[in-house]
């Protein structure tokens, strides 16, 4: 039960997250950034030393082999390719662990 109850927290912080990136996307938008741009483009722009901070934390703590296949792709890609995907991602994760955490209701009677 409270293993359950942890899957679907961790499934709901990712909805969150996801919205978060959501809302990112629109605001870039709304002010009229160029989302056009390589998202590792406007990261750098908008704050270089957090890039540079992600970066080490990947290849240092988790493996360098993460940062080469799957986020020098995705920061290649444009700002708003890159956030649409990284939402569509957190949704279906999210929502599989939600689905997953829930309790089962037994049909035998």
């Amino acid at each position: 039960m409270v293993g359950g109850l942890l899957v679907r927290l961790i499934g709901q912080f990712c909805i969150l997250v996801g919205l978060l990136f959501a809302i990112l996307g629109i605001g870039l938008w709304g002010v009229g950034a160029d989302i056009t741009l390589p998202a590792g483009e406007m990261w750098f722009k908008i704050d270089g030393s957090s890039l540079s901070i992600f970066q080490s934390f990947v290849q240092r703590y988790i493996h360098p082999e993460p940062w080469d296949v799957l986020v020098v792709p995705l920061l290649l890609r444009p700002v708003w390719e890159a956030i649409s995907i990284i939402v569509v991602f957190l949704a279906l994760l999210g929502g599989g662990l939600v689905s997953l955490g829930r309790r089962r209701r037994s049909t035998l009677r």
